[in-house]
């Protein structure tokens, strides 16, 4: 089986998480966290920085949290995408979304972000409630 990695973040500031709003291969609106694929020789952490920066305009600062592993398969399910997610906060606040790849980017109450997810990124949510509540 073919696999892609991506690397992003969940961004947390105050009651508030930071959602992307992107088209599946079908064109159909879904709700994630900012993340993308990884370039040669980056690290996860690299990664994670890079694409929530191209994506959002956020600069950011990664949290000592382990990241949160999730996956799910794309392009018709021929290709598994394994998804690496640390814990962030923002260092500045003005959203730039990514025009090609971003449809809409924006801030969330922690306790209605559950809605917006499906999946894979509600099973990511859900690990970082518990972590969250174990601190």
């Amino acid at each position: 089986m073919k696999t892609e990695k991506s690397c992003g973040c969940i961004i947390l500031e105050g009651d508030k998480v930071l959602l992307i709003g992107a088209k599946d291969d079908e064109g159909k609106l879904f709700w994630s966290f900012p993340k993308g694929h990884q370039e040669a020789n980056e690290t996860d952490i690299e990664t994670a920085i890079r694409e929530t920066k191209e994506e959002t305009g956020l600069d950011i600062e990664i949290s000592n949290i382990a990241p949160i592993k999730t996956g799910h398969f794309v392009h018709g399910g021929t290709v598994y995408k394994n998804i690496t997610l640390f814990i962030a906060k923002p260092l500045n606040h003005e959203l730039k979304p990514q025009i090609e790849e971003v449809e809409q980017v924006k801030w969330v109450k922690t306790s209605e972000a559950k809605k917006y997810f499906t999946d894979f990124y509600s099973e990511a949510w859900e690990e970082l409630l518990k972590r969250l509540h174990n601190l």
